[in-house]
């Protein structure tokens, strides 16, 4: 198993470099499988707005809609002991399916419809988390009659904020390869290690007309902290503009040869529920607010102290949103969204969004 500071090298390694969304999860799964002994893997990336699923690489099983289908039908179902949105709505990071169900993992519809058939024996998850909000999962199986360890979850909650960064910076460099899906989209700017910043896209060069030489210092000042600091999980910085807007950096990937960063600039942005949504039942802005915290298992008390209003209205708007979508349970309700909104476009390949739900078509 690699000491911790090797782990950490390596870990941000990956999550600053070039990888697109897929390669990234094999990179991480790679490197996982250096201190987690495991026979299959789901790299999942979640809309960091709701929770739900927006897209999954497989390690060491092929794919298969159908089961992947049964699987989210199993997660859904009311109750489902350490399920992906169970463990976002507690705010977890790691769990081991045979200690939550006290060595019985048929208490789970996963474990008695799914997973017995596959002989596994147990499963370890991990939900990754960054600006405290969850990005992906990645859940493991063994299927050689043992059980993962504490080791085993530790190792896996050293990796985790490192592929969270990692999820988060290729989804904003995939947003920033297609601006014509997104407004005000992200551009890519290109800071030397003598203090040069130049756009390599055609948005970053936008925000650098706005924003002049206070981007460019911001720019040097994130590329800097991340040469400095090759082990941290990102670097990251805000500008406001002169009109009140506030741009947000990223460090995202660094050139080894000559110490340039790539450093992502964007429109700071609340993360929220996807106009997919919004239009396909006429929610309210306020509705489209509680609807995502209802999916990220907030209780109504949470929900009514986070949008300053009565636990009573908050009530309301919770029934106003299951009688539009045709529900009467939040499991129900994000079992149909899942199906009805995010597996179809997941299945067409339609790209993530940083932001919530998925960039345009």
């Amino acid at each position: 198993m690699l000491k911790a500071a090797d782990l950490e090298r390596r870990a941000a390694a990956i999550a600053h470099s070039e990888l697109n969304l897929e390669e990234m999860c094999r990179s991480f799964d790679q490197l996982m499988r250096t201190g987690v002994p495991y026979l299959a893997a789901a790299w999942s990336t979640h809309d960091p707005a709701t929770g739900l699923f927006t897209s999954c690489t497989l390690s060491g099983i092929e794919e298969d809609r159908s089961r992947e289908a049964n699987l989210f039908r199993c997660e859904f179902s009311e109750g489902e002991p350490a399920s992906c949105l169970s463990l976002i709505g507690q705010r977890e990071t790691v769990s081991i399916l045979s200690e939550v169900t006290g060595g019985e993992l048929g208490r789970t519809a996963r474990f008695r419809e799914i997973f017995q058939h596959f002989g596994v024996t147990d499963e370890l998850r991990v939900v990754l988390w960054a600006d405290d909000r969850a990005w992906g999962t990645v859940s493991m199986y063994r299927v050689d009659g043992d059980t993962f360890t504490q080791e085993h979850a530790d190792f896996a909650a050293s990796v985790a904020p490192f592929a969270a960064r990692g999820l988060q910076l290729a989804l904003l460099r995939m947003a920033a390869s297609r601006p014509e899906a997104i407004d005000d989209p992200p551009g890519i700017l290109q800071a030397e290690v003598g203090g040069q910043v130049t756009p390599l896209t055609a948005p970053a060069q936008r925000w650098l007309e706005l924003a002049g030489s206070k981007l460019v210092t911001a720019a040097n000042v994130t590329a800097a902290a991340i040469r400095e600091h090759q082990d941290w999980t990102g670097a990251a910085s805000r500008l406001v503009l002169h009109d009140g807007r506030i741009l947000s950096l990223h460090a995202s990937n660094m050139t080894t040869e000559d110490g340039a960063v790539a450093v992502i600039v964007d429109a700071a942005r609340p993360v929220e529920i996807g106009a997919m949504l919004v239009d396909a039942y006429g929610l309210t802005r306020r509705q489209r607010m509680v609807l995502g915290l209802l999916l990220l298992g907030r209780s109504m008390s949470e929900i009514a102290l986070q949008l300053g209003i009565s636990e009573h209205t908050a009530n309301d708007h919770r029934k106003a949103i299951y009688q539009k979508i045709g529900v009467s349970s939040r499991s129900e309700l994000a079992a149909l969204l899942q199906a009805e909104h995010y597996d179809p476009r997941s299945y067409r390949g339609v790209p993530p969004s940083p932001y919530g739900g998925f960039l345009l078509e």
